[in-house]
């Protein structure tokens, strides 16, 4: 909807965190030899023992920023979280029937079966926090500790484009609401946090704007340092949707250096240098797509040098060469169809809404608003993108016909505006289906990157974002 604040960097498994019982009851001879001994001789025990018991300092001390507000990690017992964001209010682009309603953000709690291995068992509501209109796209600090949502409020920005900031328990299962600022802008639609923890990016859709915030000590929002507006072009190829500038994310490089806006208004998307010095953002370069694209989301492959930006209008994705040193983004290969045959662009009957990459960097993920489905994408040696297959979102598959057979409507049935990769080497794939109120997870084969339905579902009122926290 990337290192160390992509799906990967959010997950923790459980054999992360157990020791094989072997090592803790079965100790080496040496060591059991060495415990065996008088009284004083246990006192004062021989350098090499010492060196064992007693790391340096270094290796306890000297560990990556993880952000403000950071914990411990949680235990392997801790519980498996996924918050869902809803929209609450209507809005032209948001046909589910359940608004309006009052349920912001909800927590789920996984609920794994007994003795069925790997299966993934159901999501059961746990908490739900109603303080923010309209929560849409959010992102959580290296500890889950915080969380951070944007309001998509189509009004002034005085009467309700928020950021805010939540505290997370991870042993109650609770939101506590921090502290709540103006974006700057109107209808704030994506938001991102730096890899060190300190600053939060935003998008706001309408004027085309990226705002840049600190963090303050405690996890709560800071004060806003930056706000860049995008320069009016003109009226893009899609009169209706290109009026004017509409930024759609703002996202941080793998290194926290730069901020990356797709600018679906104006085709193009902009590059900002994060200056730490004076906490501005400094507008670099941009690359400019083919007429009508509508940039929406983008992500950044593993290897650090290559980019996917997802073309809304065209339902395309477009691979791309990404230099973190100089900041550029550059094209790599000629766009790729999600939905090949499909109506795009004007009159269009299905459009790109959020991109995934998988953790071993070998797929690429695509959700498609009018088609209703996941694409999958592999990653050829060269960067280059190569559709595989496509899986529809519905709660139900049963009698329907396979995905590269169904045909694209608008309105939409589910509208999957959202999904993530989760649990142990992304093996689960959650997707929120705006319009038919549900929460999907589907089954990754990793090895071929397919999706598969699992049967496993929850009610969840017109789900914008989805955030696992495993």
């Amino acid at each position: 909807s990337e290192p160390t604040i992509w799906a990967a960097g959010l997950y923790i498994t459980n054999t992360r965190m157990k020791r094989p019982a072997a090592a803790v009851k079965k100790r080496p001879a040496a060591m059991k030899a060495g415990m065996k001994r008088p009284a004083a001789a246990v006192k004062k025990r021989p350098a090499v023992m010492k060196a064992a018991v007693k790391r340096p300092a270094a290796a306890v001390t000297k560990r990556p920023a993880i952000g403000a507000g950071a914990q411990k990690r949680p235990s392997a017992a801790t519980v498996e979280y996924v918050l869902a964001s809803s929209y609450t209010e209507k809005t032209g682009h948001v046909l589910s029937s359940s608004i309006p309603h009052s349920q912001g953000i909800t927590v789920f709690r996984r609920v794994r079966p007994r003795g069925r291995g790997r299966a993934f068992g159901r999501l059961a509501k746990h908490f739900c926090e109603s303080s923010l209109p309209n929560p849409t796209y959010m992102c959580a600090n290296r500890d889950r500790t915080r969380i951070y949502a944007v309001s998509e409020v189509n009004i002034s920005n005085e009467e309700g484009n928020l950021l805010a900031a939540y505290a997370f328990d991870a042993k109650s299962g609770k939101l506590t609401l921090l502290n709540s600022v103006e974006t700057g802008g109107a209808v704030a639609c994506h938001i991102d946090i730096s890899r060190n923890g300190e600053y939060l990016a935003v998008a706001n859709y309408m004027g085309g704007s990226a705002s840049l915030f600190r963090i303050n000590a405690d996890g709560s929002v800071g004060e806003r340092t930056a706000l860049c507006e995008h320069e009016r072009l003109g009226v893009g190829v899609n009169a209706e949707r290109q009026e004017g500038p509409h930024a759609h994310m703002a996202l941080f490089d793998a290194l926290g250096h730069h901020v990356l806006v797709p600018d679906l208004g104006l085709d193009r998307v902009i590059t900002y240098r994060l200056d730490e010095g004076t906490s501005s953002l400094i507008e670099g370069s941009a690359m400019k797509l083919p007429a009508g694209s509508g940039p929406r989301h983008l992500v950044l492959h593993p290897n650090g040098s290559w980019a996917y930006v997802l073309n809304e209008l065209l339902s395309t994705v477009a691979p791309c060469r990404w230099d973190p040193e100089k900041g550029t983004l550059t094209p790599l290969a000629e766009p790729v169809a999600t939905v090949p045959g499909a109506a795009v662009g004007v009159g269009g009957q299905t459009f790109c809404a959020a991109i995934r990459v998988s953790g071993d960097g070998r797929f690429v993920y695509a959700s498609n608003r009018g088609h209703c489905s996941l694409t999958v994408f592999a990653v050829k040696d060269d960067g280059d993108l190569m559709r595989v297959s496509c899986q529809l979102t519905a709660e139900t598959v049963a009698g329907q016909p396979p995905a590269d057979e169904r045909q694209a409507c608008w309105p939409p049935r589910d509208c999957p505006r959202d999904f993530a990769l989760c649990g142990e080497d992304d093996q689960w794939v959650i997707a929120g289906n705006q319009d038919s109120d549900s929460l999907v997870v589907l089954k990754r084969d990793t090895v071929t990157g397919s999706l598969s339905s699992t049967g496993v579902s929850a009610s969840c009122p017109a789900p914008a974002c989805v955030l696992p926290l495993f």
